[in-house]
């Protein structure tokens, strides 16, 4: 991410994505790379392998987590559950940043595990936003919408 005024102007380099098959190459390699994109959702575990690999990675490196399941949009807010394992492992990457897509995924706490679209109206913007901020005080960056085209 480029210096901006949203990370006080700080210049974070270049960063790539943490992926299953390249965890032997970069733990044995050690690439010069600034920084690693985790899928969040991937480490919210209790242990085993995915956090063994994620603390060798955090020795060496600075990582920033992407989630694919926070459905900012649910009807029924966000997961309690779910915000309580995310601030669990950001207090373990101490990531600089997090982002998720604006989109919903939930109702009546059945999971659809899609990236469902979100009306693009202002009321749905502003309840959005409201309810991230009531229950959360990380720092949250939205890159894209999910979109379904119209036929």
């Amino acid at each position: 991410m480029p210096a901006n005024k949203f990370n006080g102007y700080t210049d974070y380099g270049i960063g790539i994505g943490l992926r299953i098959p390249h965890y032997d190459h970069i733990l044995s390699r050690k690439p010069t790379v600034d920084w690693f994109e985790i899928i969040s959702e991937n480490f919210m575990v209790d242990g085993g392998r995915p956090l063994e690999v994620l603390d060798e990675i955090l020795a060496q490196y600075r990582v920033v987590q992407h989630g694919v399941a926070m459905y900012f949009g649910a009807a029924d807010g966000p997961n309690k559950e779910h915000l309580r394992r995310l601030k669990t492992l950001t207090k373990r990457t101490k990531t600089p940043w997090l982002s998720d897509h604006l989109c919903w995924g939930s109702v009546d706490g059945t999971f659809s595990h899609d990236l469902l679209p979100m009306p693009y109206t202002m009321a749905a913007a502003r309840q959005t936003a409201t309810t991230w901020r009531s229950r959360s005080r990380s720092r949250m960056s939205v890159p894209t919408p999910s979109f379904t085209s119209p036929r």
